[in-house]
This record gives C-alpha cells, sequence and structure tokens, in this order.
C-alpha cells in the first residue's frame, strides 16, 4: 500500500465501536409501493433492507447501489457496515458526502453463500438443464442470466428508486458501486469500459447513473485508484 494514498485502512477496527452511530435510524422513509417482507429468506439469509435518509436529515438526492449484503450486514441488518463499508464511509468524507443524506442499497438484498453475487445467475444452458425459470428480459450479466426467482429484487429497487424520485421532486443521481449493480440500473456489462461515464437509468426514466468501483476493488490491493474513485462521487454530485 503506497504511503502517498489519502485513504488508510484500519484493518483492525471492530465493528462494535465503528458501528456506534445509530445506523437503525435511517429507515424514516418506507414506501408502500415496495414492501418488505419480514419473513423472506434465501440461502439461509435474512432480508436486509436499504437505509433511507437519517430523520432530520435533508436528503441529498444522492443514491449508492452496491450488489448485495455481507456476513456483517447481515449480522447488523444494514447495508455497507462491513469492511467496505468503513471504506465507503472513508471515500464519500473525503468527496464531501454525508452519508445519512443518502439512500443506501443493495440490487440483491440477501447474503450470497460466499459472497458470490453469480449464485443470483444462471447460464441458458445451466437452468434447461436444472429446471431453473431465468429472466431474459432484464438481458444478459455477461454470459448468464438473473435467475427467474430473484426478480423481486430488482423490481424492488425499481419501485423504491420510483418512489424515492419523485418524493425529491424529480431529482436524483445513482452511484453504481460495481458491475451488478451497473447491469441491473442501466442493462450494461463491462464496467471498466464504462467506470465514471454517466449512462442513462433503466428502472427511472431520465435518471443518470455513474458506475464506480465497488469498495472491494480498492480493498483487494487497488489502493492507487483511490482519487479516481472519489472523482466519481464528486462527479455525481455535479450532476444535481
Amino acid at each position: 500500500m503506497s504511503g502517498t494514498c489519502a485513504l488508510v485502512l484500519n484493518h483492525s477496527f471492530k465493528s462494535e465501536s465503528f458501528f456506534g452511530r445509530s445506523y437503525g435510524m435511517q429507515h424514516a422513509f418506507k414506501f408502500g409501493d415496495a414492501p418488505k417482507d419480514d419473513d423472506a429468506s434465501h440461502f439461509g439469509s435474512p432480508q436486509i433492507n436499504y437505509d433511507f435518509p437519517a430523520p432530520g436529515t435533508a436528503p441529498n438526492h444522492l443514491v449508492l447501489v452496491g450488489e448485495a449484503p455481507g456476513a456483517e450486514e447481515v449480522r447488523l441488518g444494514h447495508p455497507f457496515v462491513g469492511r467496505s463499508g468503513q471504506l465507503l464511509d472513508k471515500i464519500l468524507a473525503q468527496a464531501g458526502i454525508e452519508r445519512k443524506a443518502c439512500l443506501i442499497a443493495n440490487v440483491f438484498r440477501f447474503q450470497p453463500p460466499g459472497n458470490k453475487v453469480d449464485h443470483f445467475f444462471i447460464s441458458r444452458r445451466a437452468a434447461q438443464r436444472e429446471g431453473i425459470g431465468i429472466a431474459e428480459e432484464y438481458g444478459p450479466f455477461g454470459s448468464a442470466f438473473c435467475r427467474a426467482d430473484f426478480t423481486g429484487e430488482i423490481e424492488h429497487l425499481r419501485e423504491t428508486l420510483g418512489a424515492y424520485h419523485k418524493k425529491c421532486g424529480g431529482k436524483i443521481v445513482i452511484v453504481a458501486l460495481g458491475r451488478t449493480p451497473m447491469w441491473a440500473l442501466t442493462g450494461e456489462n463491462g464496467l471498466l469500459e464504462k467506470i465514471g461515464k454517466p449512462l442513462p437509468c433503466r428502472l427511472v426514466p431520465g435518471v443518470t447513473v455513474i458506475p464506480t468501483f465497488h469498495p472491494s476493488f480498492i480493498l483487494r490491493g487497488n489502493w492507487g485508484r483511490q482519487d479516481e474513485w472519489m472523482g466519481h462521487f464528486v462527479a455525481a454530485q455535479k450532476t444535481l
């Protein structure tokens, strides 16, 4: 890790001290047209719903969408509260963005086995062999398609974003944190070719999506790209 990096992750942090802030306060805005099924479960994982701007905090019209919750998210019941969440908080602070004023979501609200999002997708051949339905209407995710039993997750995201867009006066911008949300939000593949480039949102017409790295990409040793990463958040703010 370069000593000149703008952000330095404390690998020895403990979630209990880091999460002293009340993320539970961020469920202020609930939309009747995007209900949460409290009994829902996939892969043995509970449903981890979105975090909305905290009570008393004016929304900043910025939406951050990731892939799926990990172990810490399942344990604490909120998106982006593990190591990736710590790094995300740091980069948001560097960019002058208040996390508690954002809507924070994941495309899929369930933790997949091994934290591998590929479990939500399947090839056409494998689907035919195993008798699993696929949702071809959403287009391919690489060489695979979304499994039909998870399309409700994309529709939940669509309905929530639509309601939030209206609540924010028709003015929001979405940052897609990784290839999975970029695909869900825009139908596009090839994240590294589209990093930082504004794309139209297919779920909510008229909304711009800025694709960027997932925090885990930086954590895997790509520390030298942190300034570029922060620039994507700054650019997203400027589109508002």
